[in-house]
Parts: C-alpha cells; structure tokens; sequence
C-alpha cells in the first residue's frame, strides 16, 4: 500500500474540520474567520482530543500562500477611484484611529514591562479593524446601506492602504532594531520606486499585453498569468527587501486597472479563499492555552485597550471629519475590533523574529474576543446614541450641531474637497521631506561641525538654533491656512470647519514632531519641554509677519524656477493678447447691497467678519461714489458695495453673502475687471468717480522697495490697492500682504483718479501714461 504524504492527510484534515465548525457557526450567525481559527485550535498539537496535524511546516508554507492570495485579492479590489470616493471624512478618520492606537498600544506594552520590539508592533496590530468582521456584521443586520457604514467601510480601505505602509516602516524598524529616520525614509524612497514602476506597468504595459491577447485567451490562460505575475512580484519584492504581501498587493493593483480585473478577481477568489482558510486556521493552530493562562491580564488589558480606544478614536475622527454625532457613535461603536490585518503584522514579525513567542496567541485570543462582542457594540450602538444626546449638555449638543452635518459624507466628495485633500497630501508630502533633509543636515553635519569650533553645549544650541532656522520657513507654508480654497470650504458648511482644524492640526503635529526630534537629538532635554518649546515656535512661525514675507519670496522664486518655460510662454501669449490680458483672467467684480445697519460696520471689521479675501473698492450712496474706501468708513443701510476678487474668493464671499440676514445676495453676476472698468464708460458715469487700473514698475531707487505691502502704506499714501505683481515671468496674483517688494517688479494697481494725480506726484506714473 502506498504511503500518503503528511502534506495531503493535514490537508485534508484542515479542510474538513475547517468545514465542520464554519457549518455551525453558519448556523449561530458568526462570522467565517472565527470558525477557522476554532478549527486550527483542535487540530493543533496543543489540543489532544482529536488528530492534530503532523507537520506543523507545511502549514507553516501554506499560511504564507494564503497572505499572498489575501494581499493579492485585496489588491484586485483596489484603485486610485475608490480612494476618491471615500472622501475626506474617511481619511481623517483613519489618520485619527491608526496613529491614537499606534502610540496607544506601544504605551501599554511599555507599560506591561514587553521589550521595545513588542510594544512598536503591538501598536501596529491594534491600529486596524477588521473589514472581514465589520462587513458581515452589516451584511447581517442589513446595514450596509447605511450612511455610517459606507463611512466605516471607506475608513476600513484607507486603514488597509496604511497597512501596507506600516508592514514597510516595521520591517524597517525590525531589521535595524530602531526607528531611525534615515532607514525608513529610504525604504519609503524604494516604495515610491516600485510605485512609479506600478503605475507604469497599470497604465500603459499590463493593459496593452492583455488587450493584444484577448483572442487567445480563456479563463485557464488568464488564471496562469494572473497567478503568475502574482508570483513573479512577490519574487521581485523579496529581492529589492520587502515582504512577499506588499508584492502581492502590488500584482494585484497592476491587474485591477485592466478591463480583466473583475474576471480575473471571480477566477481567483475560491483560491484566495482556499489559501485564506488555511491562513486562518493556522492562526488558530498557534493558540496555546497555557500560554494564555499565563497572560491572561495582559489579554484583558490588551481586550479593554483595544475596544475603547478603538471606540473612543473612532468616534472622535468621525466627528472631527464633520459627521453627526448619530453618524460618529454608529460608525465608532463599529470599529471595536482587530482582525486579518493584525495576524499578517503579527505574521512579519514572527517571520523577522522580532517579537516575543506570546505575542501571538495574545493578539489572536484579543482578535477572537472583540469578534464576539462587535454585533452587541453595533446592535446597541442607536441606545448610546440616545443615551448620549438625552445627558450632553445644551451648550455641546448644540456645538456640535452646529459643526457637524448628517449630509457630510457627500459634501466632503465635491469637487473642491477632492482639490484640498490633494493639495494637502501633495504640500505635507513636498514640505514633510524637506523639513527631513534639514533635520538630516542638522543632526548629521552641522552638529559635528559646529563641535570642531565651538565646543560643548555652546556648540549644540548654535547648531539647533541654526537648524530650526531653516525649517521655520517650510513649517510657515506646511501650516499655513492662506488658501482661498480653505476659506471657500470654511464657508461653504459649518460642518466643514472641524475636518479642515483636524488636518491643520495634523500638519501642526508634524511639523511640531521634526522639532522635537532635532531639538532631542541636539539638546537631550526632556519631551514635554521640547513639545511646549516647538509648538511655540510654530505659533510664533504662523503669526509672524516677517517670517511669512520671506517664505513668500522663498515661494514665489520656487514657482518661477519650476514653471519657467511655461511662464515664458504666457508672457509672450500676454503680450500678444494685450496686458490687461492675464487681469482679465483672474479678477472679477461683484456688486451687493445691505439691507440692515450692521453692528460691524466699519469697512475693516465689515471685511474681517464675512468677506476674507476680497477687496472694496467701491461704496455707492445716495448716488455718491465712495471709491477706495479706508477701513474706518462706515457701512450703512442701503449701501451698494462693490468687490474686487478672483473667482474662488468672490463664490466664496458669495457663499457668506447667503447666510447673511443684513446683506442682499447679488442681482447680477460677477463680471470680469475689464468689463466693469469699461463699463463705467458705457454707464456715462464721471471720471472722478471711475475706478481705474493701472501698472507702475519698481525702480532701484523706489521708496517701495524692500518693504511688504502691509508696511509700503500704499492704499494710506496713495489710496490705492495692489491687486497683482509681475515679477520677471511670474503673474502673482492678489499678492499678500507680507509680500515684499521687489526691484523690477511690475505692480498691478486699482483705484480712483485722485490714486492717479498722487501716483504721478511721487513720479510712479508718467504724464503719458
């Protein structure tokens, strides 16, 4: 009789007692992934009242075939679309849960007594929820429609995007046993390479090949190549040094751009739930009862730690993202539990030997535990909700109703939110690694060059001082909130103020954390005194005039170097079309009345309060043309008030104007600046009382320069407003007013006759002209 290979008979076994226990718990309505790791428990050595698997090895090979497969079908179900339609409520969401329970957990395991290793990588597994989990419970209770679940479901595959992140981070901290900047900041740069490599074969290579063999293909052919180039980037992976799962989701990501994706994701999912199974089962298969006797109050703590942090964080990002409090204590009262994600983390750092044996079956026994109390949490999850808004106290209840909005899951998916998170991503990004190399150059050359000559403490302030130094201009434009778009959003929904704080706040933390990390590395002193020293500077950063007049230079000469064949262009198309052309373009007018006296009623306190960054340039009452008026005149019932703006800033004056009770709403539409300086000719209206635009170039000799246009007193001296400046082939359009003025610069100008005759008494304009 032929001897039977212990690979096939633990095969069949995984298999058929895996089936047994999913039949019951089909019948008691509990989830899949519960079942199998039950089932890997019983057939596991450490449970001898049934046949247990003979070698533990093999199992050991198929688990690890079975993170592929899972990895490679989340990667199927991925694309750059269903990012975007998640929104920003769900990124800040699981920003807010991921790094809480990231610096939670590695607290607890320090708290504990477990080594450095156990603490980082315990708060890795703590930062996810389960989407396994959390799905079957809505599908289950029928609430998967629901506006808090699309919510936690669009938070489930941002926290997934981030897992792989962090698998990259602690594989890096893992190999070198530190956090080191340097290490995981080049294993982001190899990241980054193998995206750019992604996205090469995604748009253009895979979808080609495919295409040219569409004739030749059936489902056998097409599931060879899938699993292939599946295989062939987990290959490819393990030789540039990341682990096989990244490649797999890669491969995967590749194929989910291709008109095949949706066949190739049906051909592979009974493997992926094959090899998935076996996964699973072998998580069981590392429970260990005595083990768990032993660590039976860590388990609690870690039980405890977990759903309320998770619950707590949950519901806090949700409501820092805009959402109702009914939307935040649904979707937190979801998210009580950890799940796949974690036994993969858990996977890398048993593969690396990193982590203790008894991390493990701690985080499995945590993970089974918080399964079974999720339905209860979501079941009554609409009774905390009541509980909660019946004992909060008016003043809150009505806070939070005035900042959150049942309706934000879809305003945040407009197209200017989509514009904002872009640009935030892409500016946290560009100034994030800037701040990195000055920290590099701080920590790694300038403090040992400042050693040589001035030795001792004397030496490392120096070299902090000059370090900060440099980063407090990128830390000016990271956190800065100048942005037309910002205010646009700001006013477009109350509900919108609390995501754009959060993510100010985010980029306050970051910058704030690279401080603290040169100051610590230069100076040892205590955290908590370098967190209130740093967020100081920072504020004192934000707030400073001058230091904002020079980052806009530093802004300014970037853009212009960036774009300079573009801008070359324009300049020549500029003069084609004419100089007013590029005006043209930018600046409207807007016409309003007010209906009521309004307490604020002076021009800067009426601006301050509704209109941000537009300008007055024009009061009409009576029939009397009020042009160019100072900030202490007086706005008053039955005014006509004209605006100057750029389209953004007039629809965002335009959004205030129609929640104002003493402010009527624009008749007519905004018009081009072109068409309202002629038009006051067509209006036969007296050139006395014209509003006129014109240019002054800066000489050397200018009593302009050097000054910011805050400090020139142009609109005082020569009642005047800046509304533009060339400088060399670069357009700044409405400038700030920290801007300095620069020799050759051509100044864009809007204001009466009377800013005219004193232009041309300080010799800025010509008689010609």
């Amino acid at each position: 009789m032929e001897q039977l290979d212990f690979l096939i008979s633990d095969l069949a076994l995984i298999l058929v007692v895996a089936g047994i226990v999913t039949l019951i718990f089909k019948k008691i309505k509990q989830p899949v992934v519960l079942a199998y790791i039950i089932a890997g428990f019983l057939i596991s050595p450490n449970f001898s009242y049934l046949p247990t698997v003979v070698d533990v090895e093999d199992i050991h090979v198929w688990a690890n075939i079975g993170i592929v497969f899972l990895m490679f079908g989340l990667g199927l179900e991925f694309s750059f679309k269903k990012i975007a339609t998640v929104g920003g409520s769900a990124f800040i969401t699981a920003m807010t849960v991921m790094l809480a329970m990231i610096i939670i957990g590695y607290a607890v395991g320090q708290i504990i007594g477990w080594s450095k290793m156990d603490s980082v990588f315990l708060g890795g597994m703590l930062s996810m929820s389960s989407t396994m989990i959390i799905l079957k419970a809505y599908e289950e209770y029928k609430l998967k429609k629901e506006k808090f679940a699309q919510l936690v479901l669009g938070t489930l595959v941002i926290e997934d995007i981030g897992g792989i992140f962090m698998m990259i981070i602690l594989s890096t901290v893992a190999v070198s046993q530190t956090a080191a900047g340097l290490g995981v900041f080049s294993k982001i740069g190899m990241l980054i390479l193998c995206l750019v490599i992604w996205l090469v074969l995604g748009i253009y290579l895979i979808p080609t090949f495919l295409k040219k063999i569409d004739s030749l293909v059936n489902d056998e052919l097409l599931l060879i190549i899938s699993i292939g180039l599946c295989l062939g980037m987990v290959v490819i992976a393990n030789l540039i040094g990341f682990s096989s799962a990244l490649g797999a989701f890669l491969a995967g990501s590749i194929l989910a751009g291709t008109t095949q994706a949706k066949r190739i994701e049906n051909m592979v999912n009974p493997i992926k739930d094959l090899f998935g199974a076996v996964f699973f089962v072998s998580v069981g298969m590392l429970i260990k009862p005595d083990l768990l006797v032993e660590y039976i109050g860590p388990i609690v703590i870690i039980t405890i730690v977990t759903i309320v942090g998770q619950m707590t964080f949950a519901t806090l990002g949700i409501l820092f993202s805009g959402q109702s409090l009914h939307i935040a204590i649904r979707g937190g009262f979801s998210m009580v539990q950890i799940g796949e994600f974690s036994f993969i983390v858990a996977t890398l750092g048993m593969s690396l030997g990193v982590i203790s044996d008894f991390l493990y079956p701690i985080v499995v026994c945590v993970s089974v535990i918080t399964t079974f109390t999720t339905p209860i949490f979501i079941k009554n999850s609409e009774k905390v909700y009541g509980f909660t808004k019946g004992h909060l106290s008016p003043k809150l209840y009505k806070f939070l109703n005035r900042h959150t909005s049942e309706q934000q899951s879809t305003a945040d998916k407009d197209w200017d939110w989509r514009r904002y998170i872009t640009r935030f991503f892409v500016r946290t990004a560009i100034c994030g690694g800037g701040i990195f190399l000055i920290y590099l150059g701080g920590t790694r050359f300038l403090e040992p060059f400042a050693q040589q000559y001035v030795p001792g403490i004397v030496g490392d302030i120096a070299a902090a001082v000059i370090t900060c130094g440099f980063m407090m201009p990128l830390v000016n434009i990271l956190c800065s909130t100048r942005s037309v778009l910002y205010t646009k959003l700001w006013l477009k929904s109350q509900a919108n103020r609390m995501p754009l704080l959060t993510l100010t706040g985010i980029k306050i933390l970051i910058s704030c954390g690279f401080m603290v990390m040169a100051l610590r590395r230069l100076l040892e002193l205590p955290y908590l005194l370098l967190v209130v020293l740093s967020l100081a500077t920072i504020i004192f950063i934000i707030r400073s005039d001058y230091i904002k007049g020079k980052t806009l230079k530093m802004e300014m000469r970037f853009i212009e170097n960036f774009y300079e064949t573009t801008l070359e262009r324009q300049k020549k198309e500029r003069s084609i079309k004419g100089e007013y052309h590029w005006l043209d373009e930018a600046f409207f007018v807007v016409e309003f009345k007010v209906t009521e006296t309004l307490k604020e009623n002076t021009i800067i306190q009426f601006c301050q309060s509704r209109f941000f960054h537009v300008t007055i340039i024009k009061v009409i009452r009576d029939g009397k043309h009020v042009n160019m008026p100072n900030g202490a005149y007086r706005v008053m019932k039955g005014d006509i008030v004209h605006a100057i703006g750029t389209k953004n800033e007039i629809e965002a004056c335009v959004l205030m104007l129609e929640k104002a009770e003493h402010i009527q709403e624009p008749e007519e539409p905004m018009v081009t600046l072109r068409e309202y300086i002629y038009g006051q000719i067509f209006h036969e209206i007296e050139p006395e009382k014209q509003i006129i635009c014109c240019p002054i170039q800066v000489e050397s000799d200018s009593s302009l320069i050097r000054k910011s246009i805050k400090n020139s007193g142009f609109r005082l001296k020569y009642k005047g407003h800046i509304i533009g400046i060339e400088r060399g082939k670069l357009p700044i359009v409405n400038p700030d007013i920290n801007m300095v003025i620069e020799a050759g610069d051509l100044l864009w100008v809007i204001g009466s006759q009377k800013m005219a005759n004193n232009l041309l008494k300080a010799d800025f304009l010509d008689e010609e002209e």
